[in-house]
């Protein structure tokens, strides 16, 4: 693993309930661009400075443009951003059928708030096995969701454009 500073080290996360962290590499204290790297943390909650020596989960990102011989002076400057899906899932069994209900919801920066909501029946010859049902109903209300996003952006594209958004 070889960095400059100005790039970006990335770990992904082993954990399915972790996100994934991104950070600028700051400074180099190892020959010829190794480990260790100092790296400033984009995260919201750590926002902090820290010496890494990165493991197999990690990897560098090299800002556009940047290569061999080339100045990452007046480069562009990245933003993250972290965007929360909260999900509520509730299931009603009534004898062998079993309905399950899912929202998911978020807030967007500027206080726009969406919210989606799928459904999921259990068939009384099915199998009881709810995992099923909560999958189902999450993936609907996150495909819910999706559409009423897309819709914003669709908007937002008109009206900062003028030209309605047509989608490809």
């Amino acid at each position: 693993m070889r960095a400059q500073v100005g790039d970006r080290l990335v770990i992904e996360s082993q954990r399915a309930d972790a996100h994934r962290r991104t950070g600028i590499v700051t400074g180099i204290r190892g020959n010829g661009g190794g480990p260790p790297y100092q790296v400033h943390w984009l995260d919201a909650e750590q926002g902090h400075d820290a010496l890494v020596y990165p493991g197999p989960d990690a990897h560098i990102e090299h800002p556009p443009g940047a290569g061999a011989g080339t100045s990452t002076e007046g480069a562009q400057m990245h933003t993250t951003k972290r965007w929360n899906v909260d999900v509520v899932i509730s299931e009603e069994n009534e004898g062998d059928a079993a309905r399950t209900w899912a929202e998911v919801g978020m807030v967007a920066d500027d206080g726009t708030a969406l919210r989606g909501h799928g459904m999921a029946r259990k068939h009384p010859m099915d199998m009881d096995v709810p995992e099923i049902g909560e999958e189902l109903a999450v993936s609907r209300a996150l495909s819910d969701l999706s559409r009423q996003l897309r819709q914003v952006a669709a908007e937002d594209i008109n009206d900062n454009t003028g030209t309605p958004w047509r989608p490809t």
